[in-house]
């Protein structure tokens, strides 16, 4: 008989006859010891699929041991998962399940690359979960097979009234759009106008985000930025900044507007999150406020300082003349801020500051 190697936890993990014999054992808690076993790094369940699968069948109704077999089943190489085994995926992914094992199942199917038909429904109703992880595991499983999931998702969407929307329910009907124009233009179409009467937060930002993804040169990337410079309110003009810093180059094109208003103003905290957003958003040359970025490196409050040198860091050797005002205010900043400057001034010029001595060498 074989015998394995310790796992990177140290157990001793069994040989794949010892594991396939205990999964289907009479006693259900030899059987539950062999799913713990059968969960360990290293653990032979490609070798012992079909006891898998009994063990999964004779779990039904504990949830800890249907948590174990949904694991498990995770850990097979996609070309182990069998029909069975999809069978048994799709049971585990039921509404009447615990939603743990809910999560478990979902996440196996996304490891083992797999999302059977009859799975489908139960894995979107998981993008409306109060619990953002479980959401996310949904999104997980759903994302490569979108296309295919896209008339469920749509209903699951469609059926849901906009203050019920998820960000990652949103995502997936995105991605269901796949490389269909008119599918695109559609779920654009009908998110813009479900959103009119919504609530701003969460619910139409996290609209505009994912129509962002779908065409960044739409309508919802118009409305992030209105909502970012114009709303009444601070709270839903930081979640419009945070939202476009977080879709990242796919927002590129909103760099020049957020530049516009890092220019005006003179709030610290609005100053810094454009700051940080604009970093994110990967601007053009072009579209970095240089002088402006200068003069606040040179006058700003520390923290303000700081967030313009992000700036400079982006194109260090077009922006090398502006290691003389990262230099002299070195010479004035306190200890907090003079690593962020030393590590700019080496960006900028290939020389990092450190000590007034160094100041006053160069």
């Amino acid at each position: 008989m074989r015998v394995n190697s310790p796992t990177r936890s140290g157990i001793q993990v069994w040989p794949p006859e010892l594991l396939a014999r205990q999964l289907v054992a009479d006693d259900p808690r030899v059987r539950t010891m062999a799913l713990g076993m059968a969960v360990q790094h290293d653990a032979p369940v490609n070798e012992c699929v079909d006891a898998l699968v009994g063990a999964t069948e004779l779990a039904q109704g504990d949830p800890l041991a249907c948590r174990l077999a949904a694991v498990a089943m995770g850990a097979l190489k996609p070309e182990r998962a069998s029909a069975a085994v999809q069978l048994c995926l799709v049971r585990l992914v039921e509404p009447q399940q615990a939603m743990p094992v809910r999560c478990a199942a979902a996440h196996a199917m996304f490891r083992v690359r797999c999302l059977p038909a009859a799975a489908i429904d139960s894995v979107c109703a998981m993008l409306f979960d109060a619990d953002m992880v479980v959401r996310k595991v949904a999104l997980l499983a759903l994302t490569p097979f979108a296309s295919t999931a896209a008339p469920a998702i749509a209903a699951r969407v469609g059926q849901s009234a906009a203050s019920d929307w998820s960000a990652e329910a949103l995502l997936a009907l995105v991605q269901s759009a796949g490389d269909s124009a008119a599918s695109r233009r559609s779920i654009e179409r009908f998110v813009m106008d479900r959103l009119a009467g919504a609530r701003i937060l969460p619910t139409g930002i996290a609209g505009y985000a994912a129509l962002a993804r779908l065409n960044p040169q739409g309508g919802a990337m118009a409305a992030l930025l209105r909502l970012a410079e114009h709303a009444d309110e601070a709270e839903i003009s930081v979640a419009a900044l945070q939202t476009l810093g977080d879709l990242g180059e796919t927002a590129t094109s909103a760099a020049p507007s957020v530049a516009q208003m890092l220019l005006v103003t003179d709030d610290p905290p609005r100053e810094e999150l454009l700051c940080r957003t604009l970093v994110k958003l990967r601007p053009a040359q072009r579209d970095v406020p240089l002088g402006r970025v200068l003069q606040r490196v040179a006058e700003a409050p520390e923290r303000g300082a700081a967030a313009h040198c992000m700036l400079l860091c982006l194109y260090p050797r077009e922006f090398a003349r502006a290691a003389l005002v990262v230099r002299r205010r070195f010479e004035l900043a306190t200890e907090a801020l003079r690593p962020v400057l030393s590590q700019t001034h080496k960006a900028l010029s290939g020389v990092e500051l450190d000590g007034l001595d160094a100041v006053e060498r160069l």
